[in-house]
């Protein structure tokens, strides 16, 4: 029994003991390593790695939540980057008569004059034309509250009530 209770508590204090010892690793984009990284805003300790996975689990790795319309704007967006890739102008692009997600010409022409005018990698141009657009929903959404809002305060507190006479 003395031994076995004996290699038991060895095993765990070795297992401990390498947890103990083992140096901080820090996280740089997708690879690991035992020094900060040279550009310390991506460097992340092992610890903090952990932290961040669970919460990038539940959320599409995207730090804003995108709803469907804007999804959609988006993939237009990333379609027209690869018709660019491919060498599209711009004029060719806006001379186009039917727009690729069903939206009217004039916002399609908005989204292809947005699209040529940044120069960002196609992943990036997507997820900013969805930014955009889902902050251009919250601001319409916040000026809908405010003119219900307005309204609601314009009415008078109560309707005036015809005479009343003392008796």
């Amino acid at each position: 029994m003395k031994p076995l209770l004996l290699s038991v508590t060895t095993s765990v204090l070795l297992c401990n003991a390498q947890l103990t010892l083992a140096a901080t690793m820090y996280l740089c984009g997708s690879s690991f390593q035992d020094t900060p990284c040279a550009n310390q805003n991506y460097s992340k300790t092992m610890k903090a790695a952990k932290a961040s996975d669970g919460a990038t689990k539940d959320r599409n790795l995207s730090p804003y939540q995108v709803d469907a319309d804007c999804k959609q704007r988006g993939d237009t967006a990333k379609k027209m980057m690869w018709l660019r890739q491919t060498g599209k102008t711009k004029e060719e692009q806006l001379a186009k008569e039917e727009p690729l997600d069903g939206t009217e010409n004039a916002q399609n022409q908005a989204l292809v004059h947005e699209v040529y005018n940044n120069r960002d990698t196609v992943l990036e141009v997507k997820n900013i034309i969805e930014q955009s657009c889902m902050q251009q929903k919250e601001q319409n959404k916040l000026a809908e509250e405010l003119l219900i809002e307005a309204k609601r305060l314009k009415k008078p507190p109560y309707a005036p009530a015809g005479k009343v006479t003392s008796e």
